[in-house]
């Protein structure tokens, strides 16, 4: 990595700092030895640096290594032995931080980081989340804060409702807010293959009302569907546009009201619609769903991985 400082007499380029494992290629659970170096590409000493080492899995870092003052054109290699987490899949990451004084001033920092994408096993949910499906292809897995679908459909709109999900039972009270970060989607080829937030008085039994899915497709953009007559088929439909992966998704609801809110950023939400559900009572079931919406492309399943998956204002 190689960083800009500005705000000075001088505009450089910042220290280069670089990560490498052995092996290459860890998988979970090996022993890893990764390696750093950090060279002081500034034409000023780096005072008071001090090397934060992170492993994959961890919030804070594994080692700290006090550096002291780096002179200009200064290079330091240091390592440490760790392991890859268990039971983790997606993208993990060996870290380094450092931070460092110039001419008096409040710390500045570089930081690189070697990541890996492991992939993702069929591990099953832990309570108290439940699991739902109308394909017979569905398959499970739960990571940490981030759940995945594995699932076939034909579709998931109209009179079709072909798909998998993980929920929490009577969760979401009348007034509550779902949302969950969609993470990606894959597998299919299905440009209409989705993944979304799902409600319902019963995410097993539709028939029984208050039924509303907020989705991302692979490719033709939001989609915000609702059940308005009860019977357990969305008829109702809001959104378009481009897709973007990952998607931050929510569904607010207000008693029979259910509003859908989608975002790239997690910064600036944008609105899709408010939709009346009349059928929806009391608590209702809340949870994520996906679909291939393989009609057209016979036997495809998608992967789709959601992270962060909350229910405010819960029953």
């Amino acid at each position: 990595m190689t960083g800009r400082r500005t705000g000075t007499a001088l505009d450089t380029l910042g220290p280069t700092l670089s990560v490498t494992t052995q092996p290459a290629d860890p998988t979970a659970g090996d022993a890893v030895t990764a390696t750093t170096v950090l060279t002081n590409d500034c034409p000023f000493p780096l005072r008071n640096a001090v090397l934060h080492l992170i492993a994959p899995g961890a919030t804070t870092a594994t080692r700290t290594i006090p550096l002291g003052d780096l002179r200009p054109g200064a290079k330091v290699t240091r390592s440490w032995r760790t392991q890859m987490p268990s039971g983790v899949a997606g993208a993990v990451s060996f870290t380094a931080h450092v931070v460092f004084d110039v001419d008096g001033h409040s710390a500045d920092c570089a930081r690189s980081a070697k990541t890996f994408t492991l992939p993702y096993e069929a591990n099953g949910v832990r309570g108290p989340y439940r699991t739902h499906a109308t394909t017979d292809d569905a398959k499970y897995g739960q990571y940490g804060t981030q759940l995945v679908i594995w699932s076939g459909g034909r579709d998931l709109s109209g009179g079709t409702d072909e798909k998998a999900g993980i929920h929490l039972p009577k969760a979401a009270a009348e007034s509550c807010v779902v949302q969950v970060k969609a993470v990606s989607l894959t597998g299919s080829d299905s440009p209409s293959a989705k993944y979304g937030l799902a409600i319902a008085n019963d995410l097993t039994a539709l028939e029984a009302g208050g039924y509303a899915v907020l989705t991302m497709s692979k490719q033709y953009g939001l989609e915000f569907m609702t059940d308005s007559d009860g019977d357990g088929r969305v008829d109702t439909w809001a959104g378009g546009g481009s897709s973007y992966h990952p998607a931050w998704l929510r569904l607010v609801r207000s008693g029979t009201t259910y509003t859908a809110y989608a975002t790239s950023n997690a910064l600036k939400w944008d609105e899709i619609a408010t939709v009346t559900v009349p059928s929806a009572t009391g608590a209702a079931d809340a949870g994520v769903v996906a679909s291939a919406v393989n009609l057209n492309y016979p036997g495809t399943t998608v992967q789709a991985v959601f992270d962060h998956f909350t229910v405010e204002g819960a029953a």
